[in-house]
């Protein structure tokens, strides 16, 4: 079949494919999977990935050229095309949508538009203002100029309008210039000119006339002599930044030699990533009694069913048994994803995966930029081309790592599968992915085993009614015992005035026997920040962020108050604005006053802090989880970054600073949440040897939650959870979609939820509840209003979808509603 006509899949949030003609000089190497260049609208170019190809026109429509292919092989594979379809009709967005999101930005053609002459205008007569002329004449010297360097040339911030006048007098054109994002790795090597390489005699001749005339070139030569006896190449070359690392070395020798043709210089290009080589072999663990029962349970349980949930208490060796699974997998020439809710958790983890496998071992985050993203893919892609797996075998990743262009997928690992932090919000598509990685495997016929010690409700359901496998793993390995849970009752010390700031006397105490015993102490506190807000003390005002319905919080090392939805940022208020009073207090406390005050009552002790404002950088994560491993910290305090499966030898004492704040927030998942959280840092303290201790500070110690806690009773609070939820309707019984309508009027907001709710009921009935504001009910200049849908299992999910898909299409094209954005959030956590 001849490729005269082909659909591709454009990195937008419209509907479907779109059709475009294949010029005849691509016709022969045009496939699925490569990027194209097409036109789309009267001015954008795209870079788009070909679906599909026909002999005919698909469309009813005369479909525009392509305008350029870029690819030599593809870059996604079909069955990344199926996933993607998937996740477009699961989680209500469009493929364009999941494409954006899949492709790494390196993939994508940096589009710029740019500024033309037109050669036919008539200057002489055209009747310009004087910044119009300065435009002109910058063209009639440059022939074009990028749209972004305008402004700066006229000296004028809105330029549009000005650009817009020059085209509609025929004086300019705009076209749009697409650049390659993705840049190589190039590295300088030196290598002997043939004239010396292949005549020892003229070898000979360049030493002694060196010799004599020019020792540092000499030195050169010597050097890279020396350094080219290690080169496995057959000509040998030699990295330029190896032989500059030698002292004696002058770089301006070395480009002498290049001049004179006694040295060649090259560029060649070389990857940006790591390679390591193992150390140890899979077959060295040696797995307790009850991880060995727990292998069997599990491999038995993959004959028979797709998806396995291991459920292991913290400290139980879930680990080791992924490691004996990747080796198994690997042996079968599979790949393995494995998947992580936290960046912070992956330096551990990679380190135990390549101590393992070595090179066969990569990783795939948001912290790597554009190009070492690009070159991941290609790996990962290369394997598709080879008979047997070549490069990375093993992926270990936050969510986007499901992405990659997998194609000998065997094994799909889900780590902490219970967290949050696995469902994405903003942009679409909002997915789960511990779902998609279930879908995921699903398409490869591979399996997938799901790791928690703390499932979510729903996985532990769908375990416990036999849609997923079961494994339990009930003791801690090497027989340590469970932590010994300590309450402290926040009122009844305060009462007593035995509060030492916002510590106890019984957290002080512990902390302080740990200390001396050369332990080290993990504090739990789930809010970032100095002060969670401030306060006038005479007429109770608080400062809020202009942009959003929120207070802000206290930032002491920056001192600001900055709000944590938008950013926006001001200077600490001297006084009131509103009485003029000075009394602004403090109210509440986060992670770094806690870190502060700790250092008052532990002047002596290195106390450090791991939350967001503290590991924005790429290695941020990896150099406080090392320096506490390497016990240069005493004192880690951290928000739920520290709860997630960090293995610490040396922790005898964790702390939960303030239970309470979990438990009452307004979310039917709250207590789901809490109890993971507690049971999750409880399992930081004494993993080896020595039993640990957990010290839950709370104004309500018997609250329910909390003792299920102290008694580690997952299944009591599994069966309490499920109670309340069937009451009330929420999932694992039901299945949740929000409709979240945002404008920046509220009053045409209100009208517009009322409205599309009323048709909604209409069609769904008592499903659809609301509209309603959410707790913050303003963001980023825009208010929120949000109608909830509750559809039974089994009750034809996807036709109401469908349903819900076609409402909220004929509501955006009501002309007073065509400015309200909806977004819509499936399974919404």
């Amino acid at each position: 079949m001849e490729a005269s006509y082909t659909n591709v899949l454009l990195p937008l949030p419209l509907p479907g494919y779109f059709t475009y003609r294949v010029p005849e000089e691509f016709r022969d190497e045009i496939m699925p999977g490569k990027r194209v260049v097409v036109p789309f609208g009267k001015r954008k170019i795209y870079t788009a990935l070909v679906h599909e190809l026909f002999d005919h026109n698909p469309s009813s429509f005369d479909a525009k050229n392509i305008l350029s292919l870029i690819d030599e092989r593809p870059v996604a594979l079909p069955i990344q095309f199926r996933h993607w379809e998937w996740l477009a009709e699961y989680y209500m967005c469009t493929p364009g949508e999941v494409m954006n999101a899949a492709l790494p930005a390196g993939f994508k053609l940096a589009s710029e538009s740019m500024i033309l002459l037109n050669p036919d205008a008539d200057l002489e007569t055209a009747d310009i203002n004087e910044r119009e002329i300065m435009i002109v004449e910058a063209l009639i010297a440059q022939k074009k100029l990028p749209v972004s360097t305008i402004g700066d040339l006229v000296d004028q911030r809105k330029i549009i309008p000005l650009i817009n006048n020059l085209v509609e007098k025929g004086l300019v054109f705009i076209e749009e210039k697409l650049e390659e994002r993705y840049k190589p790795l190039k590295e300088s090597f030196i290598q002997l000119s043939k004239e010396y390489a292949d005549d020892e005699e003229a070898l000979k001749q360049l030493f002694d006339t060196l010799s004599k005339r020019a020792f540092k070139q000499l030195q050169v030569l010597m050097a890279y002599i020396s350094l080219s006896r290690d080169a496995v190449t057959v000509e040998p070359i030699v990295k330029k930044s190896e032989l500059l690392k030698n002292r004696e070395i002058s770089a301006q020798a070395l480009q002498v030699l290049v001049k004179k043709g006694v040295f060649n210089q090259m560029e060649i290009e070389t990857s940006r990533l790591i390679r390591t080589e193992a150390v140890a072999h899979p077959d060295d663990i040696l797995l307790s009694p009850h991880q060995q029962l727990a292998m069997q349970s599990i491999r038995s349980q993959f004959a028979e069913k797709d998806v396995v949930l291991l459920h292991g208490i913290t400290s139980s060796g879930k680990t080791e048994l992924y490691i004996k699974l990747i080796q198994e997998a690997i042996l079968q020439n599979k790949q393995v994803l494995y998947l992580l809710p936290e960046i912070a958790l992956t330096s551990q983890i990679i380190n135990r995966l390549r101590r393992y496998f070595g090179g066969l071992v990569g990783v795939y985050h948001s912290r790597y930029n554009d190009n070492e993203r690009v070159e991941i893919w290609n790996n990962c892609l290369g394997q598709e081309l080879a008979a047997q797996a070549t490069g990375y075998q093993v992926i270990l990743g936050a969510r986007s790592a499901l992405f990659l262009p997998y194609s000998r997928l065997g094994l799909v690992i889900v780590d902490e599968e219970h967290d949050t932090s696995y469902k994405q919000f903003d942009p679409a598509p909002r997915y789960h992915a511990r779902d998609a990685a279930i879908m995921l495997a699903k398409f490869h016929g591979a399996k997938t085993l799901l790791g928690s010690a703390t499932p979510a409700v729903e996985t532990y359901f769908n375990a416990k009614a036999g849609k997923f496998g079961l494994t339990e793993l009930k003791e801690r390995y090497g027989g340590v015992s469970k932590p010994e849970i300590l309450l402290a009752d926040i009122r009844e010390e305060g009462r007593k005035k035995t509060m030492q700031s916002h510590f106890t006397s019984l957290l002080i105490g512990h902390t302080r026997e740990a200390l001396q015993n050369g332990e080290q102490v993990i504090l739990f506190q789930n809010r970032r920040g100095f002060s969670l807000h401030l306060a006038c003390d005479a007429c109770e005002w608080i400062p809020m962020c202009k942009n959003c319905d929120i207070s802000l919080t206290y930032h002491k090392k920056e001192n600001k108050i900055k709000c944590h939805y938008c950013g926006y940022s001001e200077n600490l208020p001297g006084q009131c604005p509103q009485c003029g009073s000075t009394r602004i207090l403090m109210k509440g406390f986060g992670t770094e006053k806690v870190e502060e005050e700790l250092g008052t009552i532990f002047p002596d002790i290195t106390i450090r802090r791991m939350d967001l404002d503290s590991t924005r950088t790429k290695y941020a994560h990896h150099r406080i989880i090392n320096d506490f491993e390497e016990r240069r910290i005493q004192i880690l305090v951290g928000t739920q970054m520290v709860t997630k499966g960090l293995d610490f030898d040396n922790v005898s004492l964790v702390g939960i600073l303030n239970a309470d704040n979990m438990i009452n927030f307004p979310d039917f998942r709250s207590h789901e949440r809490s109890y993971q959280l507690m049971e999750q840092v409880s399992g930081r303290a004494g993993r080896k040897a020595k039993q640990g201790k957990v010290i839950i500070q709370s104004f309500r110690p018997s609250h329910p939650i909390i003792q299920y806690v102290v008694r580690h009773d997952y299944h009591g609070f599994f069966q309490s959870q499920l109670a309340d939820r069937q009451k009330f309707n929420y999932p694992p019984f039901y299945r949740l979609v929000i409709l979240r309508l945002k404008h920046r009027d509220a009053r045409l907001l209100n009208k517009a939820a009322d409205s599309l709710a009323k048709d909604l009921r209409g069609l769904m009935g008592k499903r659809v509840l609301g509209p309603e504001y959410p707790l913050v009910s303003r963001i980023k200049n825009l208010f929120i209003k949000q109608i909830l849908i509750k559809m039974e299992r089994g009750a034809g999910v996807a036709a109401f979808k469908n349903k819900i898909n076609h409402r909220v299409e004929e509501f955006r094209k009501i002309p007073a509603y065509r400015q309200v954005r909806v977004v819509i959030d499936v399974d919404p956590q």
